[in-house]
């Protein structure tokens, strides 16, 4: 219902909303339309609704090679391809998502923080791939400083491996696998590197390369990476073949009987 104050009339007046802007001019618009929702607008809603909660995390779960340190457009930067993965792998008819081993590959290369590329600091690419339930991920022999970049300052390099294990019918997670070895920038040569990480029937494992840069002197370590240097990416999606079974709860010594496996809130991609 429309209100007068004497000089204005603002408010709903028949199928019009009159209201004043901001030079005190009165601006007549049209009254809002109700909208109903079909069900393929609902669906795909709610894909899209799951498509952030993955997104989200993974992120969080690749903490450990991300931090802080990324740039701003990261986060919607990330859930794109997510989304359209989960859309592509949607039946509409049978309202179930089917997935295959390299379902996720397009996550393959996806940068943290594009003021620092890690393609611009590891001049050599991972290989990553799934052997019955060990993933694996090789480098292959890397010449320091000119392979493996050092930014001023640094002397020290932790190449960190991080890989998040999503177990996507039930919605499970569990805190992500981490390995790690440290380079010196004086070290001329870095051998070939293997890391395995054993991973559950029916799960999306994502990993990812960071580098860590330090100062290191009179056995001190300082930090070098902040917000706009922080070289981490994507080097793998693959989903391992089989059914998830979730494991029996084990005995902890301060909570009783707990799982390592937790729940994601909102998705469900049985």
């Amino acid at each position: 219902m429309g209100k007068f104050n004497g000089k204005h009339l603002t408010g709903l007046v028949g199928e019009t909303v009159s209201r004043r802007g901001k030079n005190g001019k009165t601006i007549l618009q049209s009254k809002p339309g109700k909208y109903k929702q079909t069900k393929g607008t609902r669906r795909a809603a709610g894909v899209f609704g799951q498509g952030i909660s993955l997104a989200c995390v993974i992120r969080k779960d690749l903490h450990f090679l991300i931090r802080d340190n990324y740039d701003g457009d990261m986060i919607t930067r990330f859930n794109t391809p997510v989304n359209e993965v989960l859309r592509h792998c949607y039946d509409k008819e049978t309202e179930k998502f089917t997935f295959e081993t390299d379902s996720f590959e397009r996550l393959t290369g996806t940068e943290f923080n594009l003021k620092s590329p890690l393609i611009n600091s590891l001049w050599v690419s991972a290989q990553t791939m799934l052997e019955g339930n060990i993933l694996k991920i090789q480098l292959p022999e890397i010449e320091v400083g000119k392979q493996l970049k050092f930014p001023l300052r640094a002397n020290v390099c932790e190449l960190n491996i991080a890989v998040a294990v999503i177990a996507l019918a039930p919605g499970l997670h569990k805190s992500a696998m981490h390995q790690s070895i440290e380079i010196s920038k004086d070290q001329q040569i870095l051998p070939a590197q293997e890391f395995t990480f054993e991973i559950p029937d029916g799960c999306l494992c994502v990993a990812g390369i960071g580098l860590q840069y330090f100062s290191l002197h009179n056995q001190v370590k300082t930090v070098i990476n902040s917000k706009t240097f922080n070289p981490a990416a994507v080097c793998g999606a693959l989903v391992s073949p089989g059914s998830f079974v979730k494991p029996a709860s084990q005995n902890t010594p301060y909570y009783g009987r707990a799982s390592e496996w937790m729940d994601i809130t909102k998705l469900k991609l049985g």
